[in-house]
C-alpha cells in the first residue's frame, strides 16, 4: 500500500467536496491532525475510520486502499494486493487495539486490587461496647481496657472537661474485613492511666451520646461528647445523581450517533456509583463513622455494576445487528 498515493488521494477527494481538513475530520469524528498525517502520508487511517471515511467520501475501502478510483474490472492480482493490504492494516489495528486493551486492562485491574486492598484493611467501628472491651481497676492503681480478641485496634482521646475540670477519655474499637477473614486474633490491653488522671471514660461512636462506661454517672455536666453519625454519603450520592443526570441528558441530546455512544459508556459509571450508594448503606446510617471503607466497597461495587450494564449493552447491540 502506497501510503502517499493513497494520502494524496484523500486530500483530493476532499477537495472535491469543498471541505476542508477541519470539516472532514469532524464528519468522521476525528481529529485535524490525524487528517494532516493521512494526507502527507505520514500515517494510514485504522479499520474503523477506512470505513466511515470511505462512506463520507462515497468511495469504496478498496479504492482507498489502492489510492485512486476503480473504473474498470481489477484483475486477480491487483484484488490479491488490495486484499493482502486490507488484511495487514486490520492486522496492525488489532495488534494496536490489543495493546490498548492490556494496558488499560492491568491499570483498572491494579486499581481495583488497590482499591479492594484499603477496603478490606479499613476500620470498621464497634458500636457496642460490650462486644469491644472491658474497663478494669488494676491493683497499682492504673485503669486499662482489655479489648475483645476480635477487636482490630482502637482509637484514644483525652480531654479536659472545661466546665468540671475532670479528665475524660474517648475510646472507640474497630475491626478490618481482614482479621476477620484470616481469622486474627489478639486480646489487647490498653492502659488508660490511673485514678487520679482518668475521671470518667466513654466509649464511642454510638446512635447517640457516647456511652459512659467508667466514673460517676451524670457529674460532668456535658455528659460526654455528641458523635454524630458521618453524612458525607449524602454528598457522595448528591454528586452521583448530579453527574447521572448530566450525562444522561447529554446522551439524549447528543444528535451524532458516535458521539452519543461514547457519552453513554461515560454516562454509565456515575449511573453504577449512584445505584451503589444505597445498596451499600441501606439500613447502616449509624455505622458510617469511617468514610474509607464504605467508599472503597461502593467503588468495588461501582466497578462491578459497571461491567454488567457494559455487557447488557453488548448484549442488545449483537441482537439489533442480528435482526
Amino acid at each position: 500500500m502506497n501510503t502517499e498515493k493513497t494520502g494524496e488521494f484523500i486530500a483530493e477527494l476532499r477537495k472535491e467536496k469543498q471541505l476542508t481538513q477541519s470539516q472532514l475530520a469532524v464528519a468522521i469524528h476525528v481529529s485535524d491532525k490525524a487528517i494532516s498525517r493521512w494526507e502527507t502520508g505520514r500515517g494510514l487511517p485504522d479499520i474503523d475510520n477506512l470505513e466511515a471515511l470511505s462512506d463520507y467520501l462515497d468511495i469504496s475501502i478498496a479504492e482507498l486502499i489502492r489510492g485512486e478510483k476503480i473504473r474498470e474490472p481489477v484483475s486477480r492480482e491487483e484484488m490479491q494486493a488490495i486484499t493482502s493490504d486490507g488484511l495487514s492494516l486490520t492486522k496492525v489495528f488489532l495488534e494496536k487495539r490489543k495493546h490498548i486493551n492490556t494496558l488499560l486492562g492491568f491499570v483498572l485491574g491494579s486499581i481495583i486490587i488497590v482499591i479492594a486492598v484499603i477496603h478490606m484493611m479499613s476500620p470498621i467501628y464497634i458500636k457496642d461496647p460490650g462486644e469491644a472491651l472491658t474497663i478494669e481497676e488494676l491493683s497499682d492503681g492504673r485503669i486499662v481496657a482489655v479489648l475483645d480478641e476480635k477487636v482490630s485496634g482502637y482509637d484514644l482521646e483525652k480531654h479536659k472537661d472545661p466546665d468540671s475540670d475532670r479528665q475524660l477519655v474517648f475510646m472507640g474499637c474497630y475491626k478490618t474485613r481482614w482479621d476477620q477473614l484470616t481469622g486474627k486474633s489478639s486480646e489487647m490491653l490498653v492502659s488508660l492511666g490511673d485514678k487520679d488522671s482518668v475521671d470518667e471514660v466513654y466509649y464511642y461512636p454510638t446512635d447517640e451520646e457516647d456511652i459512659l462506661i467508667y466514673g460517676d454517672t451524670g457529674i460532668t455536666e456535658s455528659g460526654g461528647v455528641m458523635t454524630l453519625p458521618r453524612l458525607v454519603y449524602n454528598y457522595w450520592l448528591m454528586i452521583g445523581i448530579i453527574l447521572s443526570a448530566a450525562g444522561l441528558i447529554a446522551y439524549a441530546a447528543c444528535r451524532k450517533k458516535y458521539y452519543a455512544d461514547r457519552l453513554l459508556k461515560a454516562a454509565l459509571v456515575p449511573v453504577a456509583f449512584t445505584v451503589s450508594i444505597p445498596l451499600c448503606l441501606f439500613g447502616k446510617f449509624d455505622e458510617v463513622y469511617n468514610a474509607t471503607y464504605y467508599l472503597t466497597g461502593i467503588l468495588l461495587l461501582t466497578a462491578a455494576l459497571y461491567i454488567v450494564f457494559r455487557l447488557i449493552m453488548l448484549v442488545k447491540k449483537a441482537h439489533a445487528l442480528g435482526e
